[in-house]
């Protein structure tokens, strides 16, 4: 918890008081903030935003340090998976705790938002608590339904994509899904047209995905880290 809040904070002071150089400190723009800067320094040719009509780097929404709130947000889902372990609650007061830290979150990041915007491209602290707000009270909401009311069937489609969710992650490198899934249903999406021929394409592209991750789960096969 000590980490989870000193990341945060230590983040915010760092492009809060300082910037690139020749812009004011505190400056969060692609070319001003000093995030960006230490990335185009120390990462120059591998940022993923380039300048307007160049190819040079210019901002990295996964930068080396918007990793430093990042770590954050991989803490708050440590520190949750260690409450939901604890045979010390009950199951209803860990809904209870999820729920008033998600509130706690939430409001919490709408305060910082007026000084340290929610901004997922910075990786943002407020950023940081305003979806980890969201994720605790979904999670509260899920785990009611399905650990104490008991109904799990409705979620089997959502438990095979995580049994298999990084490796579904990652799969888009050695993986061409959008060749596949127009191969199989680029005829739908024309058949439909503008502009509900893209949502079907969507719809489909990730039923081909669901489906490879099926096949992998009746394998038994998954990639664990």
């Amino acid at each position: 918890m000590v980490w989870f809040w000193a990341l945060l904070i230590g983040y915010y002071l760092l492009l809060k008081f300082t910037s690139a150089p020749g812009f004011h400190p505190g400056d969060l723009t692609p070319q001003g903030n000093f995030a960006s800067y230490m990335d185009r320094t120390l990462l120059p040719g591998h940022l993923y935003v380039p300048y307007p009509g160049t190819k040079i780097g210019m901002h990295d929404p996964e930068g080396l340090f918007s990793t430093i709130p990042a770590i954050s947000t991989g803490l708050l889902g440590i520190l949750t998976g260690s409450l939901l372990k604890n045979k010390g609650f009950t199951q209803n007061a860990k809904i209870a705790r999820m729920v008033i830290v998600g509130v706690v979150f939430l409001v919490l990041a709408q305060i910082w938002n007026l000084d340290f915007p929610i901004n997922k491209n910075l990786w943002s602290s407020s950023f940081v608590l305003n979806v980890g707000g969201i994720s605790l009270l979904l999670m509260s909401l899920f785990y009611y339904i399905i650990d104490v009311l008991g109904y799990k069937k409705w979620a089997f489609f959502f438990k095979v994509i995580g049994m298999n969710s990084i490796l579904i992650y990652m799969s888009g490198h050695f993986i061409k899904w959008g060749y596949t899934n127009t191969s199989l249903f680029g005829w739908l999406g024309q058949l439909a047209g503008k502009p509900y021929g893209a949502v079907l394409m969507a719809i489909t592209f990730v039923f081909v995905k669901w489906l490879f991750l099926r096949y992998l789960y009746e394998k038994k096969t998954f990639l664990k880290v």
